[in-house]
């Protein structure tokens, strides 16, 4: 199966495009035409760069696909058409419900935490509860994602950074190994871009044991260990904070934007009564 990684970067044309995004779903150029509505030997020149696809068809294969909006942007300037979705993000006035809706999510998540995050897990917005645990847990130290100067913090490479949140999660192994599996799976697509690439560089830098030759992550997961728990909780601990933590991430509904559909806002939520009362106290002893 074809993959985008940087060393074929350079073949990043319509052609390559649409068949990565056709291997990646599965479908073989016979399936993709009958769910297209095209005959296969038109995806076949589509492909082979013999035909030149109409706007349209672009952005209908790209559907068809479940192709991101940011990809099919891509795709459409790969075949010599203009974008189709605006990148404008929360900041737009006409994006100024969705900001409500995402205030009262946060807002209803209290007192435990819930983060939103843009598509490289830079920190967009948070609730009272997140900011006080993040406090806590770096309270003394000074995590190189924090210090970059560019007023945003990444949450992903401050999670890996031995002087970010790596001491204060008492399973970090196990929770690293997941969260690198979700970098990799994003690098696969974001390969062109030079954030995804040095995101996973710093990581492999910090955690070498944790990347095999050629920049591939090891995926030792840890067989034997018995059945595993439903979901994996996030265990921290830090002064004045011990607390066991899973999440659930929530995306908006048919958006039309690129950045509005790359936002994540995860929750998170007590995985025992223990850790519950720890953030009911926390929230109980923070100022008004």
């Amino acid at each position: 199966m074809d993959t985008l990684t940087p060393a074929s970067e350079a073949a990043l044309d319509f052609p390559a495009l649409l068949r990565y995004w056709r291997n990646r779903r599965g479908y073989s150029q016979q399936a993709l035409s009958q769910v297209a509505g095209v005959s296969q030997r038109h995806i076949s020149f589509l492909e082979s760069g013999r035909a030149r696809p109409s706007r349209e068809m672009v952005l209908a294969l790209a559907e068809r696909l479940g192709v991101p909006l940011r990809q099919r942007n891509r795709l459409l300037l790969a075949g010599g058409y203009a974008p189709a979705y605006s990148e404008q993000g929360l900041a737009a006035p006409p994006a100024s419900m969705v900001q409500q809706a995402i205030a009262l999510i946060l807002a209803k998540q209290e007192p435990y935490p819930a983060v939103v995050l843009d598509r490289f897990w830079n920190l967009v917005d948070a609730n009272q509860a997140y900011r006080r645990m993040l406090g806590l847990l770096l309270r003394g130290r000074a995590p190189a994602a924090l210090e970059q100067g560019s007023g945003r913090v990444n949450l992903m490479l401050t999670v890996f950074d031995p002087a970010g949140l790596w001491p204060s999660i008492e399973n970090a192994r196990q929770v690293g190994r997941y969260l690198l599996r979700r970098v990799w799976q994003e690098l696969q697509v974001q390969a062109h871009d030079r954030t995804a690439r040095e995101i996973f560089q710093r990581i492999a830098v910090w955690h070498p044991d944790m990347v095999g030759p050629g920049g591939v992550p090891l995926f030792d997961d840890e067989a034997g260990e018995g059945v595993p728990p439903p979901v994996l909780p996030v265990v921290v601990a830090g002064p004045g904070i011990h607390a066991s933590l899973f999440s659930t991430l929530t995306t908006l509904g048919i958006p039309q934007d690129v950045s509005l559909q790359e936002l994540r806002i995860e929750c998170f939520f007590p995985a025992d009564r223990a850790s519950a009362a720890a953030f009911e106290a926390l929230a109980q002893s923070a100022p008004a």
